[in-house]
């Protein structure tokens, strides 16, 4: 693959980030913040892939494009935790007004920190310093490569999977995959050269799988063990509730991934490269 289609990859998505971005300040959609880490992660996945050439190790992304993802993210996991306190609060018959003021409070912090993260990529050229650095090729030896790695990083995780974050990373080698998958199929037209699992929609199922054990996790990122101590005592004994009982439906909901993981069948005995 030459150089020029490389390119043109970065840049159509480092260009969508930044459009994604361009309209957050006036509204903050969480449609728009979700496509906008959704082509940040196409681009992370894309880099990756292009790292495996010998000529290319030292790429990486910019800061500027890392600090709007990851503010995106602490706003986008607010946003879509709120509503789901809402829920819990009809459901129990309870206020829970002062926790929702405290994570107000923070989406708003978050979404300052957010729109001084796009100013900061806007006024940069962190794209065209990703594009001046690419090689000058990408061969099928560096696709097979990565494909290699990302492979035997998850099978080396699923022979003692253990904690949560083990699942994390199954979940991000998972979906670099599926994103050049989708970048050689949209961009450019193409199949994907290399085949090492024997059912994409598996593949794919399986990684929406861990993005809803994800949301788990996030959600019970918010639910301190003891509840917040400034909230009101019917407050903080309503949140400690809905964290036990999230508790037991992680735990079993791990349990259906450990199981789906089971029948993901990567397959690495395509050619090994070194």
């Amino acid at each position: 693959m030459k150089r020029t289609y490389l390119a043109d990859v970065i840049k159509k998505h480092g260009q969508r980030i930044k459009k994604y971005g361009g309209q957050l300040p006036g509204s903050f959609e969480p449609e728009t913040i979700h496509e906008l880490r959704v082509e940040y992660k196409k681009l992370r996945a894309f880099i990756r892939l292009v790292q495996m050439d010998d000529g290319a190790r030292h790429l990486g992304m910019s800061p500027a494009i890392k600090a709007v993802y990851q503010a995106a993210g602490r706003v986008r996991d607010l946003q879509v935790f709120l509503p789901k306190v809402q829920a819990r609060a009809e459901q129990e018959n309870v206020s829970l007004s002062h926790y929702k003021h405290h994570l107000q409070q923070r989406l708003f912090k978050s979404k300052e920190a957010l729109v001084k993260a796009i100013e900061n990529l806007k006024s940069g050229k962190a794209i065209d310093n990703i594009t001046d650095e690419l090689p000058g090729h990408l061969d099928d030896i560096a696709i097979r490569k990565f494909i290699h790695r990302k492979v035997a990083s998850v099978q080396f995780i699923l022979l003692a999977l253990e904690k949560d974050k083990e699942l994390h990373t199954v979940r991000k080698q998972l979906k670099d995959i599926i994103y050049n998958i989708r970048i050689f199929d949209k961009d450019w037209g193409i199949s994907f050269p290399v085949s090492a699992w024997r059912s994409e929609k598996r593949l794919n199922d399986t990684a929406t799988m861990l993005g809803d054990f994800n949301d788990i996790c996030i959600a019970l990122s918010f639910l301190p063990e003891n509840g917040t101590t400034s909230l009101p005592e019917d407050e903080k004994a309503a949140l400690v509730k809905w964290r036990n009982a999230l508790l037991q439906e992680k735990e079993a909901f791990r349990q259906q991934m450990v199981e789906q993981l089971s029948q993901l069948h990567l397959i690495s005995n395509f050619e090994r490269i070194a």
